[in-house]
């Protein structure tokens, strides 16, 4: 789910390296594509772009003008690893390779046009989905993590006694406050759905439960339409890969983690406590 794979342009067509610099431009202009894989023996050796073409002689060789270091990603990679890939390399298309094979291709405008099917319209915010993969990324990496999820209190009311329109401007507002309140490349924001929004981070529990607070406070000193007063309520969970097989709690998922910290902010919103901290627990699977 959510994997280059499924999105990928399949079995491309690609070019061998003895071909001339001529022969790949006719291909690029009759398919519309900007590059093509270039292929001895059924394996990647490099590719030819329409850079390359520009840069070379009709009748050079395409193992003269290809580049021979090709940044690659697998079939099975999530959408947004490759937009880090490429947006690191600042590249405009990847190609797919499974066994060293050249399976298919993925450009820059496939790739940030199936992003934005999982970007909040009226936030900006990613949306859960994300969530659950950067903290699946983080766990492979081995790195402890923390989610902290807020329910924002009685927005079901605002919207009845204001309207979604003062509704909508309220949750936009939300997510510029708690983005002001993350770190960049710390912390990970998304609009978990309708009033609810999470943050997976690399924080420590203790650090993950202060962030929430500092969240809390942020919506707490904000000044709003109508005077209306706008509180949430916090869960805090966190959680590590497991290094040992048959830890008591190894079966745990990032689901699991996600929905610890979603269940605690219930109980906080029922509890009228702002921030409640579930716990901490060793995962043994990251979907």
């Amino acid at each position: 789910m959510f994997s280059v794979g499924d999105i990928m342009t399949k079995d491309p067509i690609t070019i061998d390296p003895s071909e001339s610099v001529e022969r790949a431009a006719e291909i690029m202009n009759r398919v519309k594509v900007g590059g093509l894989p270039v292929v001895e023996g059924g394996r990647l050796v490099g590719i030819i772009t329409s850079r390359d073409v520009r840069q070379f002689h009709p009748n050079r060789l395409v193992a003269d003008a290809m580049t021979r270091e090709v940044v690659t990603i697998s079939p099975d990679c999530s959408f947004w690893e490759a937009k880090e890939v490429m947006e690191q390399h600042g590249i405009e298309r990847l190609v797919v390779v499974e066994g060293g094979r050249a399976v298919g291709v993925i450009t820059k405008s496939q790739l940030y046009a199936e992003i934005g099917k999982h970007v909040d319209a009226l936030t900006g915010l990613n949306r859960a989905e994300f969530l659950q993969y950067k903290a699946a990324e983080l766990l492979q990496n081995g790195q402890e993590i923390a989610v902290v999820f807020l329910d924002l209190d009685g927005f079901g009311e605002i919207n009845k006694k204001f309207g979604h329109v003062v509704g909508d401007e309220i949750l936009y507002r939300v997510a510029r406050i708690f983005q002001s309140a993350v770190e960049e490349g710390v912390d990970y924001l998304c609009r978990y759905a309708g009033d609810e929004f999470a943050v997976v981070t690399t924080r420590p529990l203790a650090e993950a439960r202060e962030l929430s607070w500092r969240m809390l406070r942020a919506l707490a000193g904000a000044r709003w339409p109508y005077e209306i007063k706008v509180t949430a309520s916090a869960g805090v969970a966190g959680g590590r890969r497991s290094q040992v097989r048959g830890e008591a709690n190894s079966h745990c998922s990032v689901r699991d983690l996600i929905n610890l910290a979603s269940l605690a902010s219930t109980k906080a919103k029922r509890e009228k406590r702002p921030v409640l901290v579930a716990g901490w627990v060793e995962l043994g699977e990251t979907e």
